[in-house]
This record gives C-alpha cells, sequence and structure tokens, in this order.
C-alpha cells in the first residue's frame, strides 16, 4: 500500500521545490478505531502554478520511483529510532555514571557507541538487529520509554 511519505517522496522527485503541507497535500483513508491505513495515498490539493499531475502521472512517478521511495522512508524511520535510542542511552551513560560503578559505565558507553555505528551496519536500514541493552543496566532503563 502507498504510503503518505512514499508518494510524498514521489511527487517532490517531480517537483523538487514543491513543499508539501504548502505547495500540495496527500491524504489516505484510516480506520477510525484501529488508524490502520485504508488505502493508498492519493493527491489531495495542489497549489503549485503548473497543472496538478493527473492520476497516471503520479502512478508513472510511483512507479520509477516507489522503490526508492520505499527506502527512503525506512532509512528515515531507522534513523529515527537510533536518536530515540540513543536518549535512552544516554540516560543510561548518565545513571551509570551516578552510581560510579566503572563496569556500569564501560557497558553503557560501549551500548551509546553500538547504536552510533548501526548506520554502519551490513544490511540498515532494513535488515540489520539492533544493539541490545547490556543485562547489567536493565534496572538503569528508564520506565516511561
Amino acid at each position: 500500500m502507498l504510503t503518505h511519505d512514499e508518494l510524498i517522496f514521489c511527487i517532490q522527485q517531480q517537483y523538487p521545490h514543491a513543499v508539501h503541507g504548502t505547495d500540495f497535500w496527500v491524504f489516505h483513508l484510516v480506520d477510525q478505531e484501529t488508524g490502520a491505513q485504508l488505502s493508498d495515498a492519493q493527491l489531495y490539493e495542489w497549489k503549485l502554478a503548473t497543472p496538478a499531475p493527473s492520476a497516471d502521472e503520479l502512478k508513472a512517478l510511483v512507479k520509477q520511483h516507489g522503490a526508492a521511495a520505499r527506502a527512503f522512508v525506512v532509512a528515515r524511520d531507522a534513523r529515527i529510532e537510533r536518536e530515540r535510542r540513543l536518549k535512552i542511552a544516554d540516560t543510561l551513560v548518565y545513571k551509570a555514571m551516578d552510581t560510579g560503578d566503572v563496569e556500569r559505565m564501560r557497558l553503557a558507553g560501549q551500548y551509546r557507541q553500538a547504536l552510533r555505528d548501526v548506520t554502519t551496519l551490513p544490511g540498515f536500514p532494513d535488515a540489520f538487529e539492533w544493539p541490545q541493552v547490556p543485562a547489567g543496566l536493565a534496572d538503569l532503563l528508564p520506565t516511561n520509554t
């Protein structure tokens, strides 16, 4: 199913100066109870001086750029998740420092570095394994993650 972000990516390949939310808007239907996407994304509104792409032109853009769009979205989402995990890792480092336990500080630092290096792992961003929080730090994890 074509997502909102994938359609935006495809449109911006043809119209690189077009800004979603200003020059054009896209949408897709969602289930009101679950929030799950129910339909392919579609062009909702077009504000540029050039004519809006037709449905056939959009299909051609998706055919041409769809794989790159999916790769872009997967990579972006993996980097967002990496940033979230790095914030937790920073907390672990600071809490380990507060305990004064050199071994816990070492483990926390290694975990944080492994997260920094995740973008260099084979298979990143779609076929790799996230580093795991070392067992010796589990009690330092924030409770609201």
